[in-house]
């Protein structure tokens, strides 16, 4: 049996570096699962989905009150259209099997990497940062990360942060705000009901994964308000393509 500890130590990091960079951290939890623990592809992904129906960024968001209040309107548009869309991700993901997701799921980590990576990606720094996003672009951004996060079990940060600072060009601050709020709501709604369907949860990793992560939360979004996610960004990059490598890795000698 594998110690209980060890999940708690990785919602601490995982709720940790969610909490600094604005994100969900479910790419790391999902791959820890699979590739260090042996958990079945879609249990972790089911798993990963049913934690963030807690209100896991509650603490991460009171250290950035006043960036959220301003973005009510971006906050619903995104919480409603992942929530409603997710539930078709979900679904698909089913119908591709295991292998196949697990294959894309890892091309998914190298894209992710390489957006943080190079820093082309970027509007310059001396263009003027927006901190709010159109209605519309709003909607287009949470129903591709809905369905993306239902296909793959990953939340609205890891997606969202990236494209509100690449292609809004958005202060970093309200970028994360924004990203953070989504996540409170039970956003994974839709992707929950069909991955309880397929009885593919954990409920006892649920439980140590949302407590661990919710503690850490809180102090990683502290740290991060006040520091620069430059070199952040890069090691975080490498760590996905890393992890992405060793997913292709292992299904080539699955196969």
């Amino acid at each position: 049996m594998t110690p209980i500890i060890i999940y708690i130590l990785l919602g601490l990091f995982i709720g940790y570096i969610g909490g600094y960079a604005g994100i969900g951290g479910a790419p790391f939890m999902i791959a820890f699962l699979v590739l260090a623990m042996g958990v079945n592809q879609f249990t972790a992904q089911g798993t990963v989905l049913t934690m963030m129906l807690g209100p896991m960024s509650l603490l991460g968001i009171m250290t950035m009150k006043d960036e959220v209040k301003t973005q009510w309107r971006s906050i619903a548009i995104g919480v409603i259209s992942y929530a409603f869309f997710s539930y078709f991700g979900a679904k698909w993901a089913f119908e591709l099997g295991e292998l196949s997701i697990k294959k894309y799921f890892a091309l998914l980590l190298i894209i992710i990497g390489l957006m943080q990576l190079f820093p082309q990606f970027s509007k310059p720094d001396h263009i003027k940062k927006t901190t709010q996003i159109p209605a519309i672009w709003m909607l287009v951004i949470g129903i591709a990360t809905g369905i993306i996060g239902g296909l793959f079990g990953i939340g609205a940060g890891v997606l969202m942060v990236p494209s509100f600072l690449m292609i809004f060009n958005m202060h970093k601050n309200h970028a994360r705000a924004l990203s953070l709020a989504i996540l409170l709501p039970p956003v994974s709604l839709g992707a929950f009901y069909k991955y309880f369907e397929e009885n593919a949860i954990d409920w006892n990793l649920v439980i140590i994964l949302f407590i661990s992560y919710f503690i850490a939360n809180y102090l990683g979004a502290k740290r991060g308000s006040r520091a620069s996610l430059g070199n952040f960004k890069k090691i975080y990059a490498l760590l996905l393509i890393g992890i992405a490598i060793v997913y292709f890795l292992q299904i080539y000698y699955q196969s």
